[in-house]
């Protein structure tokens, strides 16, 4: 009976080790991979943001301002003479929804770009849609969804990512108010 325990325990200790090697080696491979892609992801979303901003106020140059006010503004760039690009990062449905928005001279909303979410398909996901989000352009002060007393229509099934699409446009305004009052645009 003993060579039986013996031979049982030699056996778990070589189960146990052969294991170990095997994660050892997997934890080294997507290190390696992670390694090797971290520049490339980097790069990718760089031009992604790029694009977008881009695309809710087109400028020759972006420069990034510093900005320490409400929580959901991530960053603000002065777009040339045009305006303002703000990255805001308001809470959706399916977790955090960053977007971008453009204001202009004048404080009107030029543009509204969502950059990344993860809400639901078929629902939310429906924010990225150009008919939803051009809903904001040219909206100036505080924006409000119809069911608040504005006009804004929310997405039919996802209040939620509407609400969190228009604090984000409504933060973005309030940046860019805060910084021409305190001169710092």
């Amino acid at each position: 009976m003993t060579e039986n325990k013996t031979g049982t325990a030699r056996g778990m200790i070589r189960t146990v080790v052969t294991l170990l090697l095997f994660a050892a080696v997997v934890a080294g491979l997507l290190g390696l991979v992670n390694h090797i892609t971290e520049q490339r992801i980097a790069e990718y979303k760089a031009n992604k943001i790029q694009e977008a901003m881009k695309t809710v106020l087109p400028a020759r140059e972006y420069s990034e301002l510093n900005y320490a006010g409400e929580d959901i503004v991530s960053k603000v760039f002065r777009a040339g003479d045009e305006g303002w690009v703000v990255i805001v990062t308001p809470s959706g449905f399916g977790g955090l929804i960053e977007m971008m928005v453009g204001v202009d001279q004048n404080g009107a909303v030029t543009g509204v770009s969502i950059v990344s979410m993860s809400e639901t398909s078929g629902l939310g996901a429906n924010a990225a849609r150009e008919s939803f989000r051009s809903q904001y352009v040219g909206k100036t002060g505080s924006v409000k969804l119809k069911k608040q007393g504005g006009d804004i229509d929310a997405l039919t099934g996802a209040t939620v990512t509407s609400t969190a699409v228009t604090k984000g446009v409504n933060a973005a305004l309030a940046a860019v108010q805060d910084l021409i009052k305190e001169g710092g645009a």
